[in-house]
């Protein structure tokens, strides 16, 4: 087994794609295309970001791979608010969930790139 595949982020992230990929089918065919595909999208981008940081010895390309992977949770976070926004949840409670999971994402990453700039 990877040593990427322990990391709290990469099964953080790992269970919102799971968790997405239940409900994006139930988005409205209008929605479901358009905005779901694209947070799947950055989902699976994150977790080959991870699996490249892990992969990657040298420091600086760790941290652009770092920033990266807070890039797309940026954009992710804005995806689940336009979803709802767009009432594709179904219930307030969930994109309160997710966007919880989410920030606890960018900070797990934004204190894995403090990490690597100090060191």
């Amino acid at each position: 087994m990877s040593i990427y595949s322990q990391l709290p982020i990469y099964n953080d992230v790992f269970f919102i794609l799971k968790d997405l990929h239940e409900r994006v089918p139930k988005f409205s065919k209008q929605y479901k295309y358009m905005l779901g595909e694209k947070m799947l999208e950055c989902c699976i981008n994150m977790l080959v970001l991870i699996t490249k940081i892990s992969e990657e010895k040298d420091k600086e390309k760790r941290i652009v791979y770092v920033s990266e992977i807070s890039e797309n949770i940026n954009i992710l976070l804005v995806y689940t608010r336009i979803a709802n926004e767009l009432k594709q949840w179904g219930k307030e409670s969930v994109y309160f969930f997710l966007s919880e999971k989410i920030v606890d994402i960018a900070n797990q990453t934004e204190n894995w790139k403090k990490f690597l700039q100090k060191k």
